[in-house]
């Protein structure tokens, strides 16, 4: 109904979908970073993670931190063997970004193969778990834990954890310090020493991780099913191109800007227009922002000098005064 306020539950919602994408974000700006490799399939990284999470609590019963556990190991080997068995050997003959591109696509048109596989095996391991290509975890965001929901908490969790962990893995260690040299310029890195085919495998590595993570949280607030990655992909490109693919930082501002653009915005411009199913629609708000940035910020908006732009826009401000 139009003029109908958002519910806490929806913002709940909303956020839990938004720190998904971060982490998506975070993942996909990693492996672009080392290998220059815009993976295709990494949102299918995401949905093995959701499918690991839901064998482990709805069909063994066990906890939910086993069963994250669980989503980011498969994530993270899945990331893995996609680079280690694919993109690497073809890198190696000398194909270029757009061939890496595409075999990357073809990768996720095997991932989701294996996972209408995998779909119809947990279903034979227990019937009583219901279908297993149209599902969700939705009970993790009804029950409210200190005035919020599971689901958030748990998402909460996660982006700080992985936030602070990855922080430290990349300026504490020297890994970080191989991690960026790297990416810098990995001949002369690799001159000084620095295992760049190791950094790279690791990068992969984790950014499947965190793309497991992401498909649990996503299974809290979407309806999953094998193919839910490839839909999901455009609001993760998104969110690392509004952000800047040039910044790991900027795949957390591009991952809540998107996300919350996607859920509370279209909602609210459907309340303006008295449009009801307008969230329907909400990729075009992704498509857009990829669009509006790459024609105003092509670098993204961590690629943006904003204290220069904020001296510029004073002094205007001054002289029209004047």
């Amino acid at each position: 109904m139009r003029g109908m306020p958002i519910s806490l539950v929806y913002l709940e919602n909303s956020l839990v979908y938004s720190n998904a994408l971060v982490l998506l974000a975070i993942g996909l700006t990693m492996t672009y970073l080392t290998t220059k490799i815009p993976n295709f399939a990494h949102g299918s990284l995401a949905i093995i993670g959701a499918y690991l999470l839901f064998t482990v609590v709805a069909v063994y019963k066990a906890s939910i931190a086993l069963g994250f556990l669980a989503a980011f190991l498969a994530g993270a080997a899945a990331g893995l063997l996609e680079y280690l068995l694919v993109l690497r050997p073809l890198q190696r003959r000398g194909t270029d970004a757009l061939g890496l591109m595409i075999a990357t696509l073809g990768v996720d048109i095997f991932l989701i193969g294996v996972l209408n596989i995998y779909a119809d095996i947990v279903r034979g391991m227990n019937p009583v778990t219901g279908t297993s290509r149209d599902w969700s975890l939705r009970s993790f965001v009804l029950t409210r834990v200190a005035g919020l929901t599971e689901g958030t908490w748990i998402s909460i969790g996660l982006v700080a954890f992985s936030l602070i962990a990855l922080y430290l893995l990349l300026t504490r260690t020297k890994f970080g310090v191989a991690m960026r040299a790297s990416i810098e310029n990995p001949q002369l890195a690799q001159v000084l020493g620095v295992n760049v085919d190791l950094v790279y495998a690791v990068s992969w590595l984790i950014a499947g991780g965190l793309a497991g993570l992401a498909g649990g949280l996503m299974s809290f607030v979407l309806r999953i099913n094998p193919a839910t990655g490839s839909l999901e992909v455009v609001s993760v490109f998104a969110a690392s191109i509004v952000g800047g693919l040039q910044s790991l930082l900027g795949g957390v501002v591009g991952g809540y800007l998107v996300g919350l653009s996607e859920t509370i915005g279209t909602r609210l411009l459907g309340e303006l227009l008295g449009l009801t199913g307008i969230t329907a629609y909400r990729k075009v708000v992704s498509l857009a922002l990829i669009v509006v940035v790459l024609l105003v910020a092509p670098e993204g908006l961590m690629g943006v000098n904003w204290r220069k732009l904020l001296r510029r826009m004073r002094g205007k401000a001054q002289k029209a005064e004047a």
